[in-house]
């Protein structure tokens, strides 16, 4: 998720620290804070396991599909989520989704305007949800056995 969070903050040209998980408090004010947090995270097929012999390891390898909900706070929340949309589409976002995150954009809920009044005035709010596909790969440590003791009975 820190990745994703890191992409989504260069994509929109934002400060840092201006993209959060969402158990961090955001700031206060009118400067724009974007929240990402993951929604489920669904397992496509099964694993594949891959034994490297030579470096004693096995591979786990999952594709799954990831759903995020992105949300924005602050000024023009509405108008930051909807450049966003637009910006996870470009060739040059998915090109970095490829490299950085070894995912892909599968597809975008609608955007939805969230904005309430809290205090004395409007809190602008928006949001929507992404589904990523991506594989997801746990090495385990799997070392070999220089001896072993071997035990055979007869039954005659």
């Amino acid at each position: 998720m820190k990745a994703l969070r890191s992409l989504l903050r260069e994509v929109l040209s934002l400060p840092s620290g201006a993209v959060r998980p969402s158990y961090q408090a955001g700031p206060s004010g009118t400067e724009p804070c974007v929240i990402v947090s993951v929604l489920t995270s669904v397992e496509i097929g099964t694993t594949r396991r891959e034994f490297d012999g030579a470096h004693e390891i096995e591979r786990l390898s999952t594709a799954r599909l990831t759903t995020v909900s992105i949300e924005a706070f602050g000024n023009n929340a509405y108008a930051l989520m909807q450049t966003l949309t637009t910006l996870l589409q470009a060739s040059s976002t998915q090109s970095m989704l490829r490299t950085r995150l070894n995912a892909g954009l599968v597809t975008l809920s609608p955007l939805r305007d969230l904005t309430t009044v809290m205090g004395s005035g409007p809190e602008e709010r928006a949001q929507f949800d992404a589904t990523f596909s991506h594989t997801h790969i746990v090495d385990i440590e799997q070392h070999r056995i220089e001896h072993a003791s071997v035990l055979t009975r007869s039954n005659i």
